[in-house]
């Protein structure tokens, strides 16, 4: 294999050595400020909250949990601004995500240059990153030397003596254990550690740094669990700390929930996906069959089908598991296969003789939505790491996380009743969705939105449609607001709104933020307002050119043609600067 470019497209020496933080009884944190030029010039902290064993409130917790998180101040006014958590989904993919090709202050060329993100979302909020669940990202239990194969994401750690693997996919470094009780196994669980996370950074970091006391959360793709489940336990735990039940905890203020192209409700949004591919998307495009769509249809509607399996997850789910531990075998059982007889619904849209992106429907199967990829290549630098001050390499994408919540079946058991909760409560929740993502596609999130049995859903269900004006007026998307609750069509954008309207996606955040109408960001939202319009946002879109995948290394199973990952197993690849640039890709491999 032939390597051209002094660029590292292995993982840094620096985490092959693991260190060991001095261990404490109480819960601490690290906090480093990281050199301006890392990142968009911005100012921003880095490190660590630290639990050692059996530290967590709440819930029992056998080993020791590192989760590693990047702060980033507003940059204007953060004294009046709030505290915004920005969540990637998967599950288990990483934060750096978020920051480096999404909504952060820089991204990341092929020549791994750092370069100012004009619309990253800290212009006007404190943004806080959070690699969670343990495992994925920086975040780690105990650092352990193992081995990364680039093919699948998959970590191996070998047990003492056995023969470690070898080929050329695979790379040597420093990870987290990989200890599936060391991470969460629900998403319940997940928001557990997270309040734990935020009771220790409130205290040691957010009470000495500029804000105006808020949390918003918002999350992206399975972040359509993520940030309405955390933002409704933080609400309980609030209930339990007055009640005096939980002492040296202390409430937490919550301001709008955000679910960016969230997969939400399997049993309200799965049959979305058949009907997506085949003629419900606004770009023309029809990727399956009628027959392949109405076999869908089959699955879902059959007794005993896909609908009926979820039903029954659901009702076992609280009976026998009220508190979403994770622990019943027998709901973990139920749940984990009625996910699975779903996910035949996919099966012509997987087996397609010419791929096509579950993230942009427009796209190749091997676009990654965003040419800002390379944060991967650039976080393995040893200079990087070392500024960060991570004992670990980076983990992208956790399969060991995927697995845990795949195994109990955590989506199967759905999240719908949560967000109309927290509107009932008085939260504001901002559901935004790109027009071309398949696998979390708008349709579904729509369903959902007028699914939602809140007090304000007559309301919400007469709403119209109304145009979003962006920047001199142009139109970036269509919305239907009403009270407490906003649906967003964005035009032209993927899974990864962010990322490939970062603008638009800029523009609805900010307004939903600041409680403007997103139409317009000209008119205070109260609970009469309601937008007008059609009832239906039927706005067709021209189908854009298909992009040129980026074949990388690190990235290898994700963007890589079957021979370019043929050369590499073979030795005959040419990779410069973590960019395999021959062979390249056969045509007729991507859509034209």
């Amino acid at each position: 294999m032939r390597l051209i470019s002094s660029h590292l497209i292995g993982l840094s020496v620096l985490a092959a050595a693991p260190r060991c933080y001095g261990q404490s009884e109480n819960p601490s944190m690290t906090v480093k400020e990281i050199k301006p030029e890392v990142c968009g010039n911005a100012a921003s902290f880095a490190g660590y909250v630290k639990f050692p064993p059996n530290t967590m409130k709440s819930m029992t917790q056998p080993n020791k949990m590192n989760f590693f998180y990047w702060y980033f101040p507003a940059q204007e006014n953060p004294e009046n601004a709030p505290v915004v958590v920005w969540l990637n989904g998967g599950p288990g993919v990483t934060d750096m995500a978020g920051i480096f090709t999404e909504v952060g202050p820089c991204t990341i060329d092929k020549d791994l240059k750092q370069t100012a993100n004009p619309n990253s979302w800290n212009k006007k909020h404190n943004m806080l990153f959070i690699d969670q669940p343990l495992h994925v990202g920086f975040s780690h239990d105990t650092p352990t030397k193992g081995f990364l194969n680039v093919l699948n994401d998959e970590i191996m750690i070998p047990d003492d003596g056995q023969e470690p693997p070898k080929g050329n996919t695979i790379i040597p470094g420093t990870f987290s254990s990989q200890d599936p009780l060391s991470t969460a196994n629900t998403t319940v669980n997940a928001a557990r550690h997270f309040w734990n996370f935020m009771q220790v950074f409130q205290r040691d970091f957010l009470d000495k740094k500029p804000s105006n006391g808020k949390l918003s959360i918002w999350a992206e793709s399975f972040g359509g669990h993520y940030s309405p489940v955390f933002a409704r336990y933080i609400h309980d735990q609030n209930v339990r700390i007055r009640q005096g039940e939980l002492n040296d905890s202390r409430p937490i203020e919550l301001s709008t929930v955000g679910v960016m192209n969230g997969c939400v409700d399997d049993e309200t949004e799965i049959l979305s996906r058949s009907d997506f591919a085949f003629d419900q998307n606004t770009y023309g495009i029809q990727h399956i069959s009628k027959e392949q769509r109405d076999l869908s249809a089959d699955i879902f509607d059959s007794l005993a089908g896909c609908r009926d399996k979820l039903r029954q997850c659901k009702e076992l789910g609280l009976t026998l598991d009220p508190l979403f531990t994770g622990n019943n075998s027998f709901v973990n059982k139920v749940c984990h296969g009625a996910a699975g007889l779903c996910s035949f619904m996919d099966k012509a849209y997987f087996e397609q003789t010419v791929k096509r992106s579950t993230y942009d429907i427009t796209q190749c199967g091997l676009i990654n939505d965003t040419p800002h990829e390379f944060y991967r290549e650039y976080l393995s630098q040893e200079s990087i790491m070392k500024e960060l001050d991570v004992p670990v390499n980076l983990t992208d994408f956790s399969l060991t996380v995927f697995r845990g919540l795949h195994a109990t079946g955590d989506s199967a058991r759905g999240g719908i009743g949560i967000i109309a909760s927290l509107l009932n409560l008085g939260i504001p929740v901002a559901m935004v969705y790109g027009d071309r993502d398949w696998i979390c596609n708008w349709k579904g999130g729509e369903k959902v939105s007028l699914h939602l049995k809140h007090d304000n859903a007559p309301v919400f269900g007469r709403a119209g449609y109304a145009d979003i004006k962006g920047d001199k007026d142009k139109v970036i998307g269509q919305v239907r607001e009403a009270g407490m609750l906003s649906f967003s069509r964005v035009f032209q954008a993927s899974h990864m709104v962010a990322a490939s309207q970062p603008e638009a996606a800029l523009t609805v955040f900010q307004r939903a933020m600041a409680r403007k109408d997103i139409a317009t960001g000209k008119t205070s939202v109260t609970r009469e307002f309601a937008t007008e319009g059609s009832a239906q946002s039927t706005a067709s879109s021209e189908k854009p050119a298909a992009a040129q995948p980026v074949c990388r290394f690190l990235s290898l199973g994700k963007t890589c043609g079957p021979d370019q990952i043929e050369a590499v197993l073979n030795g005959t690849a040419v990779i410069e600067g973590g960019t395999i640039t021959s062979p390249g890709l056969p045509a007729g491999i991507c859509p034209t």
